[in-house]
């Protein structure tokens, strides 16, 4: 980050979560725009900076995946020291879709231009510690490292079972509580139609914008039509066709008693202005639907 002419400081509320993306020469001036390519490399950078603060400031323990930690390639995730053994509730966090989400960042715009207070996960992982929970922060978008695919990583979907066989299963936790963002709603789900034993153990989710492409709910993706064009739509259509075949269930459709489940454990906070937690929706992508208290997407996870 400093190579690029980067640096966090402490922002002005004085709190641990509240870090601001500087000028390194200039601290006065926050990010500055220089084209794509900059901001993402500013991006990963930022990126890097955050997931270490995970282990140095807010004392979380780096973790392999597959949790051997062998083979030619893992991913990293994050989480409170002797997680297994833990008894308290456990919070997991699950990140939006890649370029804005990856482990420890809500959203890489907010991150840049904002505050990690709104963009990163820390305020959730200082709330959770306060109330005596442990947590497990997820990287589902780590799916490869340098074109070799992670074995149980390729896709979030199979990320997420994974993470689940590896460390939430085995754990002692009392119960477990979910906090997904955007498109790790429906990854999410996925892991309820694959893992027979998670509705017992999942006590309450909380969706932040849910994210599924249209006609798509929650319980049900799909892949939309590619038009061969090499536009972002073309290329999102290609990765859903990808997860599909990765991770079929996320395509078909839920039963009724994980329908009726969902609903009652779960809600979506959606972009809306109105204050948070304001119904909005009996039904929406499969879950109710309340506000998250702001309008914009990338701001729901922080204001809800």
């Amino acid at each position: 980050l400093a190579r690029l002419g980067y640096q966090f400081v402490e922002g002005p509320s004085g709190k641990p979560s509240d870090l601001l993306l500087r000028n390194k020469d200039d601290p006065q001036k926050g990010f500055e725009w220089r084209g794509q390519a900059d901001y993402d490399a500013v991006g990963e950078a930022a990126f890097a900076c955050i997931q270490g603060l995970l282990v140095s400031r807010f004392g979380l323990e780096a973790l392999p995946l597959p949790a051997s930690g062998h083979g030619d390639a893992h991913a990293v995730v994050y989480a409170t020291p002797g997680l297994v053994e833990q008894t308290a509730p456990l919070l997991m966090l699950v990140c939006g879709a890649p370029p804005g989400g990856a482990a420890g960042v809500w959203a890489r715009s907010l991150c840049m231009n904002g505050s990690t207070h709104e963009g990163a996960m820390f305020d959730y992982i200082l709330r959770a510690r306060q109330m005596g929970w442990s947590v497990l922060v997820a990287n589902p978008n780590a799916n490869d490292v340098a074109g070799t695919p992670i074995e149980g990583s390729e896709s979030p979907h199979l990320h997420l079972q994974t993470l689940w066989r590896s460390y939430v299963a085995p754990s002692a936790a009392s119960y477990v509580m979910i906090v997904a963002h955007s498109y790790g709603a429906p990854s999410t789900v996925h892991l309820f139609k694959t893992e027979a034993r998670a509705t017992d153990r999942v006590r309450a989710i909380a969706f932040t914008d849910a994210w599924v492409t249209p006609p798509g709910t929650l319980l049900c993706e799909v892949v939309p039509e590619s038009s061969g064009d090499g536009s972002q739509a073309d290329n999102g259509a290609a990765r859903l066709a990808r997860y599909a075949e990765l991770a079929p269930a996320a395509f078909q459709p839920g039963s009724a008693d994980l329908a009726a489940w969902l609903a009652q454990v779960g809600r979506d906070f959606t972009a809306d202005q109105r204050p948070a937690g304001t119904p909005v929706a009996a039904d929406r992508r499969g879950v109710p639907a309340v506000s998250a208290g702001h309008e914009k997407h990338v701001s729901t996870t922080q204001s809800a």
